[in-house]
């Protein structure tokens, strides 16, 4: 006769342990490509963490999913700084257009394809007496 198994009941982490973790060959050529960042071990693994459970907690709080349901991730958008708080600095907005002042920070790809803010046009010099 077959032993009941009592199943493990899965206890939240607590604050100042130290959880054992197990390293698989994937786990494992997962956090060696985050550590190529520069970042330890417990670095890339809290970052990795954080990641997952702050799309957890949007997707639970727009109701993509149950609270408690994993969701999966559809798509993702890189960006290559960390975004500024505050707001943005807007254009100054003249007749002749946008002047963007060095104080100007991009909000969007939009922004990002901008040139150098173009230069005025020149005066057309007539000749005296002519239209």
């Amino acid at each position: 006769m077959a032993t009941s198994q009592r199943t493990q009941r899965r206890a939240l982490p607590i604050a100042g342990t130290r959880p054992s973790v197990r390293l698989d060959e994937q786990f494992a050529r997962d956090l060696a490509v985050l550590m190529q960042t520069g970042d330890d071990l417990t670095t890339a693994m809290r970052t990795a963490v954080g990641i997952v459970a702050d799309m957890y907690r949007t997707a639970w709080h727009h109701q993509s999913v149950p609270v408690g349901t994993a969701p999966t991730l559809k798509a993702y958008k890189f960006v290559e700084a960390p975004p500024v708080v505050g707001p943005p600095s807007l254009p100054w907005v003249t007749h002749e257009g946008p002047t963007w002042t060095p104080s100007s920070r991009q909000t969007s790809t939009d922004d990002a394809r901008r040139q150098a803010p173009p230069t005025p046009p020149q005066a057309v010099r007539r000749p005296v007496g002519t239209r």
